[in-house]
């Protein structure tokens, strides 16, 4: 049986697996739970309470460890290997081997590492990473993802037995969400880019599934490259939501039809990560 696998990427540093940066160590495996946050409003007149928002929370992701040491020296020469690839002041991503597409970004806390007994030269611990945003996420992009190569996708990501496109130049398409939620980039913020080439006075952009929009009212060439960047929008480079109505897309979960007037030549392409919970 293969040894559960537990891969970190720091930053713009490369991905590591954990074990072999640290050959000395036993990834055990991981563990969370979803935490769903209900907020309620009390009324003086009324019996109970009424929701007012139901959200997921942040949550801890336990990773449990092992290693075997010679003697306190090699102990402690281990432990402060591990310290130093962990406790880092950044927000970090791992993933495991038993969801090898999906990664979560989280920051470590505090944890102890010590033996098991007194006189033993083994030593078990566990590292809670907090993940702020109470999510996983897919790995690639939706743009980057290709259906038809196995090692871009793993069993569990909702996706459909077809080849999924993210780029259009037809006014009327259907987008696939594999998420297990609505993206939202206004009041969840979530991660959505539109990268926008068109030609002629004005465009908008319709998502008919959940009646959301958004327009550009200015004249565009197709060299010009318009990105809606959740709620901003920029024009080569250059701050450009004035020339918007300052809406906003949202996808739901599965299919999404989408429809685009004004111009007839354009091409876009929707980015964003899949999100998933539990």
């Amino acid at each position: 049986m293969n040894e559960p696998k537990l891969y970190l990427k720091v930053g713009k540093q490369d991905e590591v697996d954990v074990t072999k940066a640290i050959p000395s160590l036993e990834f055990l495996g991981a563990d969370e739970s979803t935490v769903m946050l209900n907020t309620y409003q009390t009324s003086v007149a009324q019996d109970g309470q009424t929701v007012q928002a139901i959200n997921y929370d942040k949550y801890v992701i336990n990773a449990n460890f092992l290693f075997n040491f010679s003697d306190w020296y090699d102990f402690k020469l281990i432990k402060h290997e591990i310290y130093r690839l962990f406790q880092q002041r950044q927000i970090m991503r791992i993933r495991t081997d038993a969801e090898p597409m999906l990664v979560q970004f989280v920051t470590p806390t505090t944890f102890e590492i010590k033996p098991i007994s007194d006189g033993a030269n083994e030593a078990k611990f566990t590292i809670p990473f907090d993940n702020p945003s109470g999510y996983k996420y897919s790995m690639l992009r939706s743009d980057e993802l290709v259906k038809n190569n196995e090692n871009n996708w793993q069993f569990g990501m909702n996706l459909p037995a077809e080849n999924l496109q993210y780029t259009f130049t037809k006014a009327r398409f259907k987008l696939f969400n594999a998420s297990d939620i609505k993206i939202d980039p206004y009041y969840q913020r979530h991660d959505l880019v539109l990268k926008i080439n068109f030609n002629g006075s004005n465009l908008k952009i319709t998502n008919n599934t959940t009646q959301t929009n958004w327009s550009y009212n200015k004249p565009s060439k197709k060299t010009d490259q318009i990105f809606l960047n959740g709620i901003i929008t920029t024009l080569n480079g250059k701050p450009a939501s004035v020339n918007t109505d300052y809406g906003n897309l949202i996808l739901a979960p599965g299919w999404n039809e989408i429809s685009v007037s004004g111009a007839i030549d354009f091409k876009i392409t929707f980015s964003f990560p899949f999100i998933y919970i539990g």
